[in-house]
């Protein structure tokens, strides 16, 4: 009887602990803009414009690993004129940084215009499955895709004032040399 129960605790204890224990997720994908002064929620503002050559996303991490485990964070950004990146983050960052954390993802924007062009950004966790509760619904999904634009900045008029100066006067001054040469 006294084996009994001691069995029965045990295995409530190990239960106790496996249920204790909060899986690996990611939350708040935001892309930073305006040189990380602004923070935009891309959950909340889907199809928002981001501007910018390079792009940096911050992306909370919460939970657990299992003792010894390992986990990959993907990141795979893609545009509607077949531009990707692909990015791969180990976690636990530097083999020992173990979550909550917070990461930061730049990515380099690989088709370059000045007219917004559709852009997604998917974010999974490679090894945890669900990894993410969509806030709206309390739904777990096994890895999300957030939809906004991209676009590279306009030059200042006075940027391209200053650039137009600039080969006038190259032109003149080579214009001048040919002169003293005749």
């Amino acid at each position: 009887m006294k084996i009994r129960i001691l069995l029965l605790l045990i295995i409530l204890t190990a239960a106790a602990t496996v249920t204790a224990a909060d899986p690996l997720t990611f939350s708040n994908v935001n892309a930073l803009q305006n040189g990380g002064n602004t923070s935009v929620n891309l959950f909340a503002n889907s199809g928002v414009t981001l501007t910018g050559t390079q792009i940096t996303f911050t992306i909370d991490l919460a939970g657990n690993l299992p003792p010894a485990g390992t986990d990959t964070l993907s990141v795979n950004f893609h545009d509607s004129q077949g531009g990707s990146v692909q990015q791969l983050f180990d976690i636990p960052v530097f083999g020992t940084i173990h979550p909550p954390l917070t990461m930061f993802v730049t990515i380099t924007v690989p088709t370059f215009s000045y007219v917004a062009l559709p852009a997604t950004l998917t974010v999974d966790l490679l090894n945890s499955n669900p990894d993410f509760v969509i806030p709206t619904t309390q739904t777990t999904v096994n890895s999300f895709t957030y939809s906004f634009n991209v676009v590279q900045p306009v030059p200042e008029p006075a940027t391209l004032a200053l650039f137009g100066s600039g080969i006038s006067a190259l032109w003149l001054r080579s214009r001048r040399k040919k002169k003293l040469r005749a």
